[in-house]
Order: structure tokens, then sequence, then C-alpha cells
């Protein structure tokens, strides 16, 4: 039996349209009425709708209901990837998961700590929040190389290169990556491991070479230092077909001999999407010709994060580049005497019907 789906807007008493500010805003004001520390006998002060026996416009629910409805609305709404798939798919998309343009989202599940989301908001739990956290809880000191005794300092970043075939250009891929990392393994960071871990990296469709995918801190880990970044750069592995020139056109090499040259040809391509096209030549193949096929290189890469992917989930996306194709040629290595001998008779007679159709269509401007 499905349950009715909750209205995050309604539970915080703000249109369908309203901004991150105003969601914000809203909470606030039912945060600071329904927050269970607060002093209730000042509720009169700075709650009018207390002097009409009612907190809130969620009453008469019991406050501890109407506590967890808000902060549930705010975790959702004031995340913009959450609103973004509420508003697309309704609170059952949002707790059972979707599939997005750029990968799939886990099932959302509110983590129940309704004071994290209120001081997420306001800052903290207390005014005075920043010094009692530094009386009872100080920030540790760490020996340095230096002076004795200093903040951590950060790890040197780690790159790596990663090749990248055109066919997962084309497409877009998930890949993981294992990188072997130093880990503390005790609670008393005295013992430091190699250990492997997976890093889930999403190519996306179009991704051009020099692209650098980052992942923030997850270099060694080692107790006087912050761990430094891992950062994937992207290159194009070698291609037996194609090469790509200009960020997002493709080029294709065909031989042709020199009877092709002149008299016109048909051949086949195999895209990098498994498609066969038909490629048909009727002019003259000149040094230097070229012939592009619109639309048929490689996606244009946009980058979107994944609220804005969402929003333009049903767009189709026609932007790709072109392929081009340029042609060598194939000479014979060797003639025989009569071999150059029918040549220059055939170039010869070509010559002169050559000449005899430039006359014909002086005539015929005339």
């Amino acid at each position: 039996m499905n349950r009715p789906e909750l209205d995050y807007y309604a539970v915080l008493d703000v249109p369908r349209s309203a901004t991150k500010q105003q969601i914000t805003l809203a909470y606030r004001r039912l945060a600071i009425r329904l927050c269970p520390h607060r002093d209730k006998k000042d509720a009169q002060d700075f709650v009018p709708l207390a002097q009409e026996g009612r907190l809130t416009h969620l009453s008469p629910m019991a406050e501890t209901k109407q506590w967890a409805y808000v902060n549930m609305a705010f975790d959702v709404l004031g995340n913009d990837l959450h609103r973004a798939i509420y508003d697309r798919y309704g609170e059952a998309g949002l707790f059972e998961g979707v599939m997005l343009p750029n990968g799939y989202f886990p099932p959302y599940q509110y983590h129940g700590e309704h004071m994290k989301v209120y001081e997420s908001v306001f800052g903290s739990y207390s005014p005075y929040a920043n010094v009692i956290d530094a009386i009872t809880n100080p920030p540790s000191l760490y020996t340095s190389k230096y002076l004795g005794v200093g903040v951590r300092s950060k790890d040197a970043d780690t790159e790596k290169i990663i090749q990248l075939s055109l066919e997962e250009v084309r497409s877009g891929c998930v890949k993981l990556m294992h990188v072997w990392r130093q880990e503390i393994v005790d609670a008393k960071e005295s013992r430091l491991e190699k250990r492997k871990h997976t890093l889930k990296l999403t190519i996306a469709p179009g991704t051009t070479a020099g692209t650098r995918f980052c992942f923030k801190e997850e270099g060694d880990r080692y107790p006087a230092t912050i761990p430094g970044d891992i950062i994937f750069i992207a290159a194009d592995k070698p291609h037996p077909e194609f090469e790509r020139r200009n960020l997002h056109d493709l080029v294709y090499r065909y031989d042709i001999d020199l009877s092709q040259a002149l008299t016109g040809f048909i051949f086949f391509i195999s895209t990098l999407d498994k498609r066969q096209l038909k490629i048909v030549i009727t002019d003259v193949v000149q040094p230097g010709y070229r012939k592009v096929i619109p639309l048929e290189g490689l996606p244009k890469c946009r980058n979107l994060d994944a609220v804005t992917a969402i929003k333009e989930a049903n767009k189709e996306v026609d932007q790709f580049g072109d392929l081009i194709i340029e042609f060598n040629y194939i000479f014979p290595t060797y003639l025989t005497p009569t071999m150059k001998s029918m040549t220059r008779e055939f170039f010869r007679e070509f010559h002169n019907l050559e000449m005899e159709l430039q006359e014909e269509e002086a005539k015929n401007m005339l």
C-alpha cells in the first residue's frame, strides 16, 4: 500500500517557486519556535502565534512531530540536488533512487539528527559554541620538522594519467580506480598500513584530453598531515582508425588509387558506436581534398553539475563535432615499358577530350 507523499513546501509554508534564501528564512522562523532547547516561558515574546495557543501553521500537531517534519523538509529543499530530484520525481523518486544522466542517485534517507540540521543553519547550538568547544575539545597540535609545534600542513597532490579510448569518450563511462595509500590502522595513530582504496571516476561523453578529475584529500593518511588530493588527468589512447582533432572532430584516413581518385568510389566506415556509414565520392579527389560528415564526430562535453543535468534530462543533445575524411594516394611502385606506354596514350587521349569539352563549354557561353 502506497503511503501519501509529504509536501515539503507546505511543511515550510513556502511556494514551490521559492528561492533557497526564502526556504532558509522560512526554516529559521519555524526552527526558532520549535527548537526543543528554547525557553518556553519566553515564547510569547518572539512568537505572536503563541498568543493564540499555537506555535506554527502545523498546530495542533505535536511539537515533536512538527520539529521532525520541519528539519526533514529543509534537509531536502535546502540541498539543490535533493530538491531537484524531489521536484522532478516526487518523494517516491527521492526515497527509491533514480538513474540520472550522469550516474545513479542512491535512495535518500534522512539521518534523523534534527539538531544537526539546526546547527547547519544557525552556525552552532549556542552563541558561545566556539569558545566552549575550544576549551572542552582543543584542536590537536602536531610536531613539525620546523619549530616543534604547529598546525597540520597538507601533503602534496598525487597526479595520475588515465588513458581513455575514443569509444569511452564517445559514449561516456564509469571507471573504478584502485589506488594504494597509507592508512592509520589503530586508535593511537601509531601504526600505518598500505591498503587498497577504490575511487569512482565518471567520464562524461566528449571528455577532452587534459581534463582533471580531483578527489579531495584522498591521498595517504598520516597523523601529522592533511591528506593530499588524488588527481586523474585524462589522455587520449591511440586509436587504430580515428584521430581526435580540434577537441571534438574525428579524422579518418582512407587509401585510394589513381583510378578511384579520378572516377569516384563507394566505401563504408564503422563508427565508434558500431554503426555503418556509407560514403559516396563522386568528385575528383584532388590533393588536399577532404570529405566532411557533419555531426558524426565526438559529443561536445558540457560538464554539467548534477542539478543542471536533471533539469535538462529530456533535452536532446545534438552538439557533436564532425567526421573529417582525408585520403592517401597509393601509387604503383613500378611500371613496365608497356604499362608506361599505355598510360601515356591514355592521358594523351584524356587531354584531347578535356580540350574538346572546354571548347564546347566556351561556345555555349557565347
